[in-house]
């Protein structure tokens, strides 16, 4: 489950890349250099973000942990300080 909250997010954050990446190009196209150039430097930045959540995700989860959230605040918090009760595959022994 945390794994498909990890790739949710990228693509939450691929999604907003497009929509800046729209906007650049509609600022480049109406003569707008400036809008185009700085919509396009936050597409890139949204861009390399919502990839590495992905690959981030694929790397330090294995599909199997827990999501800590679903059990109260109180022990959400202490799965937090402490870790999830099963570690992730990349974990060292």
């Amino acid at each position: 489950m945390t794994r498909v909250l990890g790739i949710l997010v990228g693509l939450v954050i691929l999604a907003l890349a497009s929509i800046t990446l729209r906007d650049s190009l509609a600022g480049w196209s109406n003569g707008h250099t400036d809008v185009g150039f700085w919509w396009a430097i936050i597409t890139m930045f949204l861009t390399l973000g919502g990839f590495s959540a992905i690959v981030g995700t694929y790397i330090h989860t294995d599909g199997n942990q827990p999501v800590p959230v679903f059990g109260g605040i109180r022990q959400s918090l202490s799965l937090f300080y402490r870790g999830v009760e099963k570690p992730s595959a990349t974990d060292e022994q």
